[in-house]
């Protein structure tokens, strides 16, 4: 019962005839000033009033026919145009610097990786070093007899230098685990 008077209530509201009388908003135009009524009419002012009735009121000024874009380029921080423009001078190649910080602080395996290339070229040089001190080692040794036992000796030392850096890894990764499970545990 309570549902149908609200309603009854609603539909009398609708179909009051005031409402009908009044004509919808916005059509009644308010009497908005022009700029060309602060020149007065005057023959001699014609031409001036007519420069001011046609003259943008709003959004971009163009002077002197050229358009004004008030943006700035996200890649080279100049004002006139948008990132991927034409005429910014980054279009085809982008910034690089604020690239490889972008990806350095985004990308999480960016310093894994970089540090992993970094290694294998130290690894790289370390195994041409070797092989340049073998090969001028190999000479002085064919004028002496003992080269079995240095070969192995060098071997072997190879092989413990390995082990070492292989630990040494190791040992980084878990600290990085240890360390990145703490930092999580610790903002929870």
């Amino acid at each position: 019962m309570a549902i149908s008077t609200a309603w009854l209530m609603t539909k009398k509201l609708i179909l009051q005839p005031e409402n009908y009388e009044k004509p919808p908003p916005g059509f009644i135009k308010e009497d908005e000033t022009k700029p060309e009524d602060c020149i007065p009419d005057v023959p001699g002012n014609e031409h001036a009033r007519e420069f001011l009735a046609h003259a943008p009121t709003k959004g971009l000024w163009m002077p002197l026919g050229r358009e004004v874009k008030v943006m700035q380029c996200w890649r080279c921080k100049r004002y006139g145009h948008r990132t991927g423009d034409k005429e910014c001078p980054f279009f085809i190649k982008g910034n690089q610097k604020l690239e490889q910080f972008r990806v350095a602080h985004e990308d999480p395996m960016y310093d894994i990786i970089r540090e992993n290339k970094r290694h294998e070229k130290d690894v790289r040089i370390q195994q041409l070093k070797q092989l340049l001190e073998d090969s001028t080692s190999d000479e002085d040794e064919s004028s002496s007899s003992s080269s079995g036992k240095e070969k192995r000796k060098k071997k072997k030392k190879k092989e413990k230098h390995k082990k070492k850096k292989k630990e040494k890894k190791k040992r980084k990764k878990r600290k990085h685990k240890a360390s990145k499970s703490s930092e999580s545990s610790d903002s929870e």
